[in-house]
């Protein structure tokens, strides 16, 4: 690293630090993932430079933070293996264990992630556990940490195994909320964990990207738990076009430019606001249950939206006989809610631009397809990318 980067390093640091830092929930406080993430990664590549060794310890810093309705704001750290400090917590084995999992550059304290902390512990009694994977996460290379998910996904299987010896908890009453990458994370612990299973798996806008050309045994797959669920928001940059990641697939606006984008949140990157997109439609649903009416697709290819870098829409049987007159259809099931109730198959939906609600409830309003706002182009796709990143996750 040159003296100059590293000058500039530290100070944007420092500067970062003192105007952002949120060492746990406070009331109306989240890391705005803007600016954390640009701080964070800038930190790790410094840390890195200096010692080499550093980036092969930082599956020790994984952290559990478990928040109740005895703690809602101020985060308990648990430790997988410590009986004494799962005892002396607020943790109760009678109420069911939700577990959030960040993606890359993510972190436990972003915005985001307080969404989906704060509407379990406002629909009910829960154990919220954030899993914080962000000594890793906050990595300019994606095909680097991709290559440690199956650890990190060791990792949480070991701590539930450790939850569900000395507490009792049952693993059907454990879901697994994961955005992005760390929606594969949860379908390699569901793996792990076999013969048993989580009661559930959500994937919130599972990663593309390096996963894209994965098979099942090292990606999320549909039956890595007793019921898994995918939310699809942002299919042509970040996130994944496959209708086979799990069991019921929900593809919000086509998964294709979400009408409140980009920014309405101002939480993360403009240009992830459509992959963000699934972790606020998700709390919604948890305080709402009945927010999110979708219609099944009755005809699909089964390849998902992308085939040969186009998107297959016009292949695609979302609506009802109604749609052409009106623009709208009957739902016939609901997008995520809390607990799971188990569908199959492909499904449609659409949101308003504004959010509180986002959901039009009990009505499918059938919309034509948004822009995708970045990267819409044949060139540069979301396989492109895709191939790009699995050459360098396989020589980094």
């Amino acid at each position: 690293m040159s003296p100059n980067l590293t000058v500039f390093t530290f100070v944007f640091t420092i500067l970062c630090a003192l105007a952002n830092s949120k060492f746990s929930y406070e009331r109306g406080n989240c890391d705005i993932l803007v600016s954390s993430a640009i701080r964070e990664i800038l930190t790790n590549e410094m840390r890195a430079q200096l010692d080499p060794s550093w980036r092969a310890s930082r599956i020790k810093r994984i952290r559990y933070e478990l928040y109740t309705p005895q703690n809602p704001y101020k985060a308990q750290v648990l430790q997988s293996g410590d009986a004494n400090v799962l005892r002396a917590s607020f943790f109760n084995a009678k109420l069911p264990v939700r577990i959030s999992i960040h993606g890359w550059t993510g972190k436990s304290t972003s915005c985001s992630n307080a969404a989906i902390k704060d509407a379990y512990l406002a629909a009910g009694k829960f154990n919220v556990i954030m899993l914080d994977w962000s000594a890793i996460s906050m990595d300019i290379s994606y095909g680097r940490i991709s290559r440690q998910l199956h650890e990190i996904a060791t990792n949480l299987l070991e701590f539930t195994q450790f939850l569900h010896l000395v507490s009792g908890v049952p693993y059907e009453s454990i879901y697994l909320v994961g955005h992005s990458a760390g929606a594969h994370i949860a379908g390699l612990a569901g793996k792990q964990l076999r013969p048993e299973r989580y009661g559930a798996i959500y994937a919130l806008d599972p990663a593309g990207l390096v996963q894209l050309p994965l098979g099942e045994d090292k990606r999320l797959a549909p039956n890595d738990a007793i019921y898994t669920e995918s939310i699809h928001t942002d299919i042509a940059l970040l996130g994944n076009p496959s209708t086979k990641l799990t069991q019921a697939a929900f593809f919000v606006n086509w998964g294709l430019g979400q009408p409140h984008c980009p920014n309405a949140t101002a939480a993360e990157f403009d240009f992830a606001c459509d992959h963000f997109a699934a972790l606020y439609y998700f709390a919604e649903s948890l305080r709402q249950p009945r927010a999110f009416g979708a219609t099944q697709c009755r005809r699909c290819n089964g390849r998902g939206l992308f085939s040969n870098s186009r998107i297959l829409l016009d292949e695609w049987d979302c609506g009802c006989t109604n749609a052409d007159k009106t623009g709208e259809c009957p739902m016939t099931v609901f997008m995520g809610g809390e607990p799971a109730v188990p569908k199959n198959g492909t499904f449609y939906l659409s949101t308003r631009s504004k959010p509180q609600p986002f959901g039009y409830g009990e009505t499918v309003r059938i919309k034509r397809a948004g822009p995708a706002k970045y990267l819409h182009s044949s060139f540069l796709s979301n396989k492109f990318v895709g191939n790009l990143l699995m050459k360098w996750h396989n020589s980094a």
